[in-house]
């Protein structure tokens, strides 16, 4: 394992590749652990990726006063700089959207290039969804939000499949309610979402910016992402046939981030 001192915490992190260099931010409650990871997807093959264990999750330092977007965005520029990356591509997903948002507008000498996706920019832009309440929903209910098709109809045709969410949901849910620091982290987090706030500041972004959405997202519908792609000058906006989670395993759209990352900027 490889950790470094960032802000007075100990952030656990990974560096994987070889090539240009990517800092790749989680989304909410998910940390190097996290099965769908940037390390398994094309861009490892091109690319150097970093990506970290947020405070708070993982093998982290956890912080007990809840923090902000912002502060997320300051660890994770603190990392890079403290690893010797002077520049690099941003890329964030849903949670890690939001900080590379706040990433690109405070440092924005650092960022070449910024991915967002499956994100919003909070405040009006906000779709009215409590994270802090997740864990309470039921499993139809989690399965609408990460794919709207997930209906009543698609749970009665996909038994096993609803079976096998269900088993994931509970040991995600019993993992967090045994472990007081994760769902402390967990909780800093959800707060830190409910506050972020970044759309009337958009205009101020100048990296080359890639913004892309799933078209049956039900937590984070792509009308809020569509609307965050209008305030960024020059943004890229592309809408996928996917949910919130399951574009990762289209390669059509690695074949997209790849051609936005390779293209050169004018």
């Amino acid at each position: 394992m490889s950790f470094i001192n960032v802000n007075g915490m100990k952030i656990h992190y990974e560096i994987k590749g070889t090539g240009p260099k990517i800092l790749f931010i989680h989304g909410i409650g998910a940390d190097l652990k996290n099965p769908i990871s940037l390390f398994d997807s094309p861009l490892s093959k091109l690319f150097t990726i970093l990506a970290f264990d947020p405070r708070g999750l993982g093998e982290s330092d956890s912080s007990i006063l809840p923090g902000s977007i912002a502060e997320m965005a300051d660890d994770a520029a603190g990392l890079a700089t403290a690893l010797g990356w002077d520049q690099y591509h941003v890329f964030g997903a849903s949670m890690g959207g939001m900080v590379a948002q706040e990433l690109v507008l405070r440092y924005p000498d650092k960022v070449q290039k910024l991915i967002l996706g499956v994100t919003h920019a909070g405040g009006k832009n906000a779709p009215q969804i409590q994270m802090e309440n997740l864990y309470d929903l039921s499993t139809a209910e989690m399965l609408r939000l990460s794919n709207t098709r997930q209906d009543e109809a698609w749970m009665a045709a996909n038994p096993e499949q609803v079976k096998l969410a269900e088993q994931n949901f509970q040991m995600a849910k019993e993992a967090m309610q045994s472990n007081p620091q994760l769902l402390r982290g967990y909780n800093n987090q959800a707060q830190a979402v409910a506050k972020h706030d970044t759309f009337d500041r958009l205009g101020r972004i100048v990296s080359p910016t890639l913004v892309f959405a799933g078209h049956y997202d039900g937590g984070c519908p792509y009308e809020f992402v569509q609307a965050m792609a209008r305030q960024i000058p020059d943004a890229r906006f592309e809408l996928l046939e996917s949910g919130h989670g399951d574009w990762f395993f289209d390669p059509k759209v690695w074949e997209m981030i790849i051609g936005f990352l390779q293209a050169k900027s004018l």
